[in-house]
């Protein structure tokens, strides 16, 4: 893979994220540190679903999707979660 494909690659991973944190600024109404941890949850769930795909190693396009399919899983269940936390609170601060 060349520096095209690393930075077209890059491009794909990199502008959802960047449309994910400015969502959270400006629909959410969070902070820039808090949006960006918030948005930071991506790492932790690439991980699992790097670690739920391990044993579909023999099955490259199996093990991708799988890895794909679980990070953004686990990725919404952690937004949610932290949903769940915050909008209790802002909307016992606008009462």
């Amino acid at each position: 893979m060349g520096v095209v494909g690393i930075l077209a690659l890059a491009g794909l991973v990199l502008v959802p994220l960047v449309r994910e944190y400015a969502d959270f600024r400006r629909a959410r109404g969070l902070g820039r540190r808090s949006a960006a941890l918030t948005t930071l949850l991506v790492v932790p769930s690439v991980g699992i679903g790097i670690a739920v795909a391990v044993p579909l190693a023999d099955w490259p396009y199996a093990q991708w999707g799988v890895t794909v399919g679980a990070a953004l899983a686990v990725y919404s269940l952690a937004v949610r979660a932290v949903w769940g936390t915050v909008e209790p609170e802002r909307v016992s601060a606008s009462r």
